[in-house]
Formats: structure tokens, sequence, C-alpha cells
């Protein structure tokens, strides 16, 4: 079963309610439903409001309950005497849940011998039936204590083979338990049916009582016990004075109860704030540190999320799926090496034909083969099938089913990555409400952690100021995306000044982009790896496809050698050449004259000054600050640790 590996709460709700119980959220210290819950022993509890219920944070850390009698009937044993009894007296069991006491025995429901759900104080035996919850496994005691099924050597599943529920086993429990007079509990007369209802009533009473429920909660089951001959009055009155012998005999019970009940509580809240005090800090060697899982370069990472924003137009999903090719393929095609990673791509906006028409132009223009990627690729379109893991439900933010399947099917396919484009369209909420944002965006994260799996959503950005350039902080929406992410990385266009600067006709600079990291990368862009240029790949059915390969900014040193260098410094070393690039003796010039360049072309000038910042760092030049012939202070090129090969010309 789905127990076998560790769930929270939520999740053991969720394998319950699969199983066909039916589930209710509960009092996370009090055993009782927080919800209205009468119409459920006989109405089934609906998938969404399974959804609403373990989304909404009005749920948040609650316990969860079964009703009883629908699906199964449980004994309850609280002693030590009282399980080794049902053990050796009723038939055996394999769905057995560990309690804070005792232990739950669980029999499947006969409808032909319906049992009502029925306790008493002084019984060592409970039977939990119709009209009765239970809380469920997964579920915490105040103590701390987790209600458990046990698990037994050769028991795969213990829902498999439960017995059925015998009309001689309440027999058999009512003679281990020899009841008490219940009529000395009120003495006097009764109009109420005698005999067994009267007993169930009392027992059923009594519990309650026990269990600190409100005369109102108490008296709203009664309609319900109503037998034919009696009115509702009269079962009514019988409840209440039902009521007020048990809260009067159990008096010191209750009190003792209650008492034992402030203490655990106060036990549970010391824990708590144990959990959340200080704990010093002591160095790990650092070899013993598990190092981060990268998947795929510095932005794909195991059990996290990664971002990636980007304006309309800029490229992200034409490469995030040369993306998706290359891992799926183990192949190097971005400059990137990979081994071969098992990827999942959910594209929420093109059909499937258009993703097929995208990937077969980058399997044409990289030369892959579907025997590269064998089955390690997975592509789903969202016009085939919607991909929506959160909506509003009756007004409240909620998580669907899509969740859990998600990460069962990343389970079932070993999946390495998951890419969603774009992260808008997986769910149907608020992206300016941030409430709602971390609800999904957590929901993602989770997919990663439970799923072993690196979660890449690709997201919109707003549109830019007038005069501002984009960052990741503008990714459209709510910041909770952008926050929760291990990783961002921002693609950005080639400006057209970057055009100049790298002698690309301003025509043509759409075709390029690079990108930025979570903190804004502030390198200049001839010194950035990331840049990309896209190319068109006609396809055999004559179609144009846009594929992202890897650019280099062009090389400021190309055709330049050593001996280039030693006359530039030999020019420097005979004359006043200025650092300002605005002077009339900027060394620049120097170097134009040299090498035959125009210094007055933007792109040959942004050269000249990547050679002559590349020189000064090597100490081939340096800056000397002194006073010029009008003795202003300024700041003059000259020749640097000069070398022995210097030419004299």
């Amino acid at each position: 079963m789905s127990g076998a590996i560790a769930m929270d709460r939520k999740e053991w709700a969720w394998d319950l309610w699969q199983r066909g119980l039916t589930v209710l959220p509960a009092h996370p210290i009090q055993k009782r439903p927080l919800v209205s819950w009468e119409r459920y022993q006989f109405e089934e509890v609906s998938e969404d409001l399974m959804n609403y219920w373990t989304s909404s944070a009005k749920f948040n850390e609650c316990n969860w309950a079964l009703v009883t009698g629908k699906e199964y009937v449980v004994v309850d044993a609280d002693s030590v005497d009282a399980m080794i009894w049902v053990d050796n007296n009723l038939p055996y069991t394999p769905l057995k849940v560990s309690t804070s006491r005792g232990k739950h025995f669980y029999f499947k429901a006969n409808p032909e011998c319906p049992v009502r759900s029925s306790a008493n104080p002084d019984s060592k035996i409970d039977v939990r039936g119709q009209g009765g919850i239970v809380i469920a496994p997964g579920s915490i005691h105040q103590s701390g204590k987790t209600y458990t099924i046990e698990k037994e050597i050769g028991i795969d599943d213990p829902f498999d083979g439960v017995p059925m529920w015998q009309a001689n086993f309440a027999e058999l429990i009512d003679a281990e338990n020899k009841p008490t007079n219940v009529v000395a509990i009120h003495g006097g007369a009764s109009s109420a049916p005698q005999g067994g209802w009267h007993e169930r009533m009392i027992r059923e009473v009594g519990s309650k009582v026990l269990r600190d429920y409100t005369d109102e909660e108490i008296l709203a089951e009664a309609p319900a016990w109503t037998e034919p001959g009696y009115t509702v009055e009269e079962t009514l009155e019988e409840f209440q004075v039902a009521i007020d012998g048990a809260r009067k005999k159990w008096a010191e019970t209750i009190e003792r109860r209650r008492a034992e009940k402030e203490k655990e509580v106060a036990t549970a809240l010391e824990a708590r704030r144990a959990a959340l005090a200080p704990r010093p800090f002591v160095l790990a060697d650092p070899a013993a540190i598990p190092p981060r899982q990268w998947v795929y370069g510095r932005h794909y990472i195991r059990r996290f999320l990664s971002v990636t924003v980007a304006a309309g137009g800029s490229g992200k999903t034409a490469l995030t799926l040369t993306e998706a090719v290359a891992m799926a393929a183990g192949k190097d095609l971005l400059g990137t090496e990979t081994p071969p990673r098992r990827v999942w791509v959910w594209n929420l906006e093109d059909p499937l034909e258009e993703l097929q028409r995208r990937i077969a132009g980058i399997c044409q223009h990289y030369n892959v083969k579907q025997e590269d990627f064998a089955d390690r690729l997975y592509v789903n379109s969202g016009r085939d099938s919607k991909l929506l893991i959160a909506e509003s439900e009756r007004g409240e933010a909620a998580l669907t089913p899509a969740v859990e399947e998600i990460i069962d099917f990343i389970k079932e396919h070993s999946i390495d990555v998951i890419i969603v484009d774009p992260f808008v369209s997986s769910h149907r909420l608020n992206e300016n409400d941030n409430g709602q944002m971390d609800l999904v965006v957590k929901a993602w994260g989770r997919i990663a952690d439970l799923g072993n799996c690196s979660v890449e959503l690709v997201h919109h950005v707003r549109k830019a100021q007038a005069g501002q350039s984009a960052s990741y902080g503008d990714a459209r929406g709510a910041s909770a995306l952008t926050d929760a992410a291990r990783h961002v990385r921002r693609l950005q266009r080639m400006t057209a000044e970057e055009a100049r600067l790298a002698g690309i006709d301003e025509r043509e600079f759409w075709q390029y982009s690079r990108e930025a990291d979570s903190k804004d990368n502030l390198a200049p862009p001839s010194r950035d790896s990331s840049w990309r240029k896209m190319v068109s790949v006609e396809i055999a059915n004559g179609d144009s496809i846009g594929v992202m390969e890897p650019w280099q900014w062009p090389d400021a040193f190309e055709d330049v050698t050593g001996e280039d260098l030693a006359r530039v410094q030999t020019l420097v070393r005979d004359g006043e050449w200025r650092e300002d690039v605005r002077s009339k003796s900027w060394v620049g010039l120097a170097v134009a004259q040299v090498l035959d360049l125009d210094a007055r072309d933007e792109s040959v000038k942004s050269k000249i000054k990547t050679m002559i910042n590349t020189w000064i760092e090597n100490k081939e030049l340096k800056v000397v600050e002194r006073p010029d012939a009008q003795r202003h202070m300024r700041k003059f090129v000259e020749v640097g640790e000069a070398p022995s090969w210097m030419m004299d010309f």
C-alpha cells in the first residue's frame, strides 16, 4: 500500500479516501470532526470537497476521522487485556491500527447486520459502528503518538482479507464487558423503547459525554434514533435524561479526564516549544556534507524549483526544448555536458504537432536521432489534456488531485526533470496574490521533493517601463514564484547598442540573446558566456523552425599577434597617450594605427577597449597618473613590465 513510505496526514487522508472510506477533517486534540458530519453517515465525500479540505488553510495541521458503520466497523481495545481478548475471541483481521493506548481492529460493515456505535467508560471494549467516528491512520495523538497501521510479515496490503462483521461479535463483546444496569443511571420509568435500544442509547450518550461533546451536539443525533411508535420529542427527552444522568454519574471521571487532557496538551505544547528552540551550530566536515545534485549545468537542480523568466519572443521555449533534447540524448548541444536524463516536457500552449515541428528542427540541426534519446523524452501538450494543479474552490485556493498524480507518474517513469511552459497555465488562481501563488509554488516544490527531480517553470515578465531594462524581479505577478525558486535565470535579447559593439547588423540583433541569474548578471556583454543565436532550420515538410545554438561574442584578439603587441608597446613608449577615450591622444588611437583599424567605428572602438583593458590587466600596459604640460593631473597609459623581446622601430 502507499503507506509503505512516510506520508503526512493529508496524504493518509487521500489514500483512505481513494480506498472508498468516508474521511473527515478532525480536531487535532479532541476526537471529533471539524465539520458537520451527520450527512456523511449516508452520503459520500466528493473529490472536490476532499480537495478543499486538504488545501484550505482552515484545516492545516488537523487530524482525520473515518465515519464508521458504512465501510468498516471498528473494535476499540484500550488495554492489553482488551487487545488479548479481541485476538482470542474475534476472527483475525489484518487491518489493525495502533493508538495511543491500544488498538483499533477493523471489520467490514455487514449490511445484513448493522451495528450502532457504542461506548461505555466502564467497558474495556467499545464498538464504533453507525453514528460514530474513529480517528484515522496517519493522525497524531496529542501525546505525539501516530495512529499507525500495523505491518505484518506476509501481508502486502492489510485492507485485503478483512473479515465481515457478524451479529454474534456484539454479543461476545457485551458479555465480556458485563454492562451495568443502565436504568439505574437516571432512575424512574422510561417512555422510550427498553432493552437493547435503551442500552445502546445510554452507551452512546455516555461515550459522547466523556469525549466532551456538548448537549446540543449529542441531541443533534437523537432524531435518527427514533424508533417506530415513538415521536422525535420523546427520543429527545430520553436523550436529555441520559445526558443529565451521565454527567452526574461520571462527573469525577469527566473531571479526571479533563485534567489528564490538559496535562497532555501542556506536554504537547512544551514539546512543540522545545522543537522551536535555538539549536547550537556545530561545524560539520565539509567533505561529509552532501553536495547539491545539479541535473544540468547550474540551473536545473534535483528536488528544487528553477525558473526561467523572459519577455515574449525571447526564445525561452526554444531554449528549454533544446535543453530537454540535450538532456534526454545525453549530448552537449549548448555548451553544457550532460549524462542521459529522463525529461518530461509539459507545454501548455502549443499543440502537439507544433512541438513535433520544433523538436524535429532541433534534432535535425544537431543530428540527434530517435535512438539517441530512446524512451527518455516525454512530451505532453496542454491542448490535449490540462495540467491544472490549483484552482479556486468556494472562493478559496485549493490544490487538485493532479499534484499526487504527477508525483506518481514521475516516480513510475523515474523522471529527472519536468519542464512546465508556461507556469501561469498550470493553475487558475490570481497570480498577483502572494498567498495563492505560495500555495501553487509550494505544490511544485513538493513535486520536486517527493519526485526527487528538478522542476523547471517557464514564466513571462511584465512589460518594463520606458528607459528600464527587465530583471528577474519583473517576473509577472506575485513574487512568491521567484522567491521560492532555487535558481532564477532571466533571458534578455541583445540590444541595438550591443549589436553595434559586436559588429552585427542591427536588423538581425533580435536573433541573439543571453541569460542572467537571479542576482542579475552585471558582467559586460563581451564577457558573458551564455550568448545564444536563433537560427532558422528548414525541416522536410518545408516549415522553417527557430533553433537555439551557442554563440560567442567576437574575439577582440582574433588575428592579433605578439608582434602586434610589441609594436603597440613601442609606439606607447615613444609618445604620450591618455587613458581617456575622449582625448585626442587616447591610447586606443595608437592601437588603431598599429593594427590599421578605424577607431571611429563603434564596434571597432569596443574591440580596441577590450584589448587595452586586457593588456592592462596582464601588465603589458599600465595606467600612471601625473601632471600634463599644463600641470593638470591626468591618467596616462605607459608600457608595463616590458618584455625582453620588445622591438625598437
